[in-house]
């Protein structure tokens, strides 16, 4: 829960230069295209030694939702953000699907889940947290 208008905390999730302000994951992240309703971002994560590369494909239906996958060498994730205005302010959620590739899933695929879930559950506190800093 963001307490600030829809309109308000939409913007600043689609500022996806800001996301490592308040993102634990991301330390870099570049529009690369930005056309009508859809968005392609480059992202780095990690420190230098383990750095992350990832592309990630964005549909904006604003101020709604915004629906994303991304794809790095072990997982797949689709990710759907919505944002509904509440008397509080804007209720955010994320719905994550993380597929694990390969025979990879058999190793990493519950752990996978269950990370990526409270990744996003702690992504969504600290985006609250940043959005309600820009008043």
């Amino acid at each position: 829960m963001a307490k600030a208008p829809l309109e308000k905390t939409y913007a600043a999730y689609i500022d996806f230069e800001s996301w490592p302000r308040w993102s634990a994951q991301a330390t870099d992240v570049k529009v690369v295209k930005r056309e009508g309703g859809f968005v392609r971002i480059k992202s780095i994560s990690g420190s230098r030694e383990k750095m992350r590369v990832s592309m990630t494909n964005l549909v904006l239906t604003p101020p709604e939702k915004v629906e994303s996958t991304s794809e790095m060498r072990l997982t797949r994730t689709r990710r759907t953000v919505t944002f509904e205005g509440v008397s509080e302010g804007t209720r955010v959620t994320a719905i994550l699907d993380v597929e694990v590739k390969g025979l990879w899933r058999v190793i990493f695929a519950p752990r996978g889940r269950e990370g990526a879930e409270s990744a996003a559950q702690e992504g969504l506190k600290s985006f609250a947290e940043y959005v309600e800093s820009l008043s």
